[in-house]
């Protein structure tokens, strides 16, 4: 068993607010495993608003982090189902570094969606221990939550693209903030008329803040640039 300054030290290594670690495995040829437990008794009803700590049942999975140096690293973590003391319906508790119904943490799949820029879908699979499957639904997934944003603050957008499939033609247009460097946009179709619409939802209040636009060569990108960002 590790003593409680290891515990402490990976707790402090693993940087992940609102969790401590209670025990950690290393086992060959799979990586490293810590045992999380949530420092916090109580979670907020999603129906109600009000706070309970009556937990209705433990459900522990095992998710996928940021690597540990060269080792994969996973979380075994227990995300309860809670009932609410004052209306009495149950919820599984929201984890702020556990996107909904998946099995990795937010962190996690930023550091893919990073590396499918520079690269495409199957060698980042193979690189990372992950399936191709695994990193469309990523991109998806992270597509939908910026959909309904609107970014802030925007001088210098970069549009570029992410190869789903090296030399097939078939690409996901990315927005990128050039100053800070946060994908601020993600469309599943490489085509005039789709990125067009994409940006119109932005409105003129912010197309009209943008200043710079750095282009991939495609035509496309400068067509659509001109037309609303003259």
């Amino acid at each position: 068993m590790p003593s409680n300054p290891q515990l402490k030290l990976m707790t402090e290594l693993l940087h992940l607010e609102g969790v401590v670690v209670t025990n950690y495995q290393i086992i060959t040829d799979i990586g490293i495993v810590l045992h999380l437990e949530n420092m916090s008794r109580e979670s907020q009803c999603i129906h109600c608003g009000s706070k309970t700590e009556k937990v209705h049942q433990n459900n522990e999975l095992t998710i996928r982090d940021l690597p540990f140096g060269e080792q994969a690293l996973y979380l075994r973590i227990n995300r309860r189902q809670m009932r609410c003391e004052k209306c009495g319906k149950k919820f599984t508790e929201e984890l702020n570094y556990l996107p909904k119904k998946r099995t990795y943490t937010d962190r996690f799949r930023k550091k893919i969606v990073a590396e499918v820029l520079n690269s495409d879908l199957k060698n980042t699979a193979e690189r990372n221990g992950v399936s191709e499957q695994e990193i469309e639904t990523m991109l998806k997934d992270l597509g939908e939550e910026l959909i309904t944003a609107k970014p802030q603050g925007l001088k210098k957008l970069g549009i570029d693209e992410i190869a789903m499939i090296k030399g097939k033609g078939n690409y996901y247009a990315v927005l990128v903030n050039i100053d800070t460097g946060k994908i601020i946009g993600l469309g599943e179709k490489r085509t005039e008329e789709a990125l067009t619409e994409y940006l119109k939802h932005w409105e003129e209040e912010v197309l009209s803040q943008i200043e710079e636009v750095s282009i991939d060569l495609w035509i496309g990108y400068k067509n659509v640039a001109e037309k609303l960002m003259p």
